[in-house]
């Protein structure tokens, strides 16, 4: 007996089923607790209604300032990549987890993978004509040098 393609509707809510919410008492068999820590805050982030205010120059990796209305606080971010540790963020959780992100920076990477070009801009990863020294704040908590555009070879 020959089956039937799912339609698009169908698959997508398959997918959709598949995508549960996760627990935020116990960790999933399937993750280590940092992963399920890095997907909480993706899950949480990605459901709140924060203000997202671009303050730097760029669409993708740039400075951008989000608020909470109803905590009434506010945090700059800087994205520079989609995995932990990429990025940066003012608030108590991101400077103390040692996860590499906060909720703050998946909402604004949620928020950012909607916009059209994002795909391409993340596979194509940040190169300005600067260099930066910053501070990878996930479980390394070590100070890397990203050499920019203009940076001359050693």
């Amino acid at each position: 007996m020959k089956t039937k393609p799912l339609s698009v509707k169908a698959a997508q809510a398959s997918k959709s089923a598949r995508k549960l919410k996760l627990s935020r008492t116990h960790v999933p068999a399937e993750l280590s607790p940092a992963d399920w820590q890095r997907a909480l805050r993706r899950q949480f982030g990605g459901e709140q209604a924060f203000g997202l205010e671009n303050v730097g120059m760029q669409p993708f990796f740039s400075e951008f300032r989000v608020s909470n209305p109803l905590s009434k606080s506010t945090y700059r971010v800087t994205i520079r990549g989609k995995y932990p540790g990429d990025n940066d963020c003012a608030c108590p959780d991101y400077a103390s987890n040692e996860l590499g992100t906060c909720k703050h920076i998946e909402f604004i990477l949620a928020t950012l993978e909607k916009k059209r070009g994002a795909k391409a801009a993340f596979a194509h990863g940040y190169h300005p004509p600067f260099s930066e020294l910053y501070l990878r704040n996930d479980s390394t908590r070590a100070v890397h040098f990203r050499p920019g555009t203009d940076c001359p070879a050693a």
